[in-house]
């Protein structure tokens, strides 16, 4: 009987937790073309309730999922290219520091602050300078961007999820798309 209720109870708490994450919304997309260069600068915003989940000590992931798409009219759109940048955040009571690391796929930044105070926030909440793709190499069209946040507990094994379908892995996900820009056919023009 106690084993049911412990259950119920982490049941209740999840739903709770993850019907609260909702009112955080995404920056932007912000694209800056330069030097043939897309660069994509995206964030997030409203974090307060991920920021009490931290001082908590739970420790969280937040995965960014930067993809270009090519629009078609009569076709689905094409993808083109992703990056995923994936920031982990905990705090250790023991030290009184926050533990954050990043990882872009190639580059591992590990950093320790003190304070949850707005260099922090800035840091863990908010991507920029996101080189995503060359627009020589890309055909002439339209284009846009697709930005998904996602934000997951760490306390819990994975297999959680797969045992039990009704408590998430991901307890917030957000996506946003940029407004369409077009990409000019540049390889005949220095012809």
């Amino acid at each position: 009987m106690a084993k049911n209720l412990f259950i119920i109870v982490v049941l209740i708490s999840f739903l709770i937790l993850t019907s609260s994450l909702a009112t955080a919304e995404i920056l932007g997309p912000e694209i800056k073309i330069q030097d043939n260069d897309i660069f994509v600068n995206t964030g997030l915003t409203n974090t307060a309730e991920i920021e009490v989940m931290i001082n908590s000590g739970v420790e969280k992931e937040i995965l960014f999922t930067i993809e270009l798409f090519r629009l078609w009219n009569f076709w689905p759109d094409e993808f083109v290219a992703s990056k995923k940048i994936q920031r982990i955040i905990k705090y250790d009571n023991l030290r009184g520091q926050y533990l954050i690391s990043s990882y872009d796929g190639k580059l591992q930044i590990e950093k320790k602050f003190k304070d949850f105070d707005a260099s922090m926030k800035n840091w863990v909440f908010t991507v920029n300078k996101i080189n995503l793709a060359n627009t020589k190499e890309l055909e002439p069209g339209k284009y846009y961007i697709r930005i998904v946040v996602e934000s997951k507990s760490r306390e819990l094994p994975h297999v959680i999820g797969l045992l039990m379908l009704f408590i998430p892995e991901v307890e917030m996900s957000f996506a946003k798309e940029s407004q369409v820009f077009i990409v000019e056919d540049i390889r005949h023009e220095k012809s």
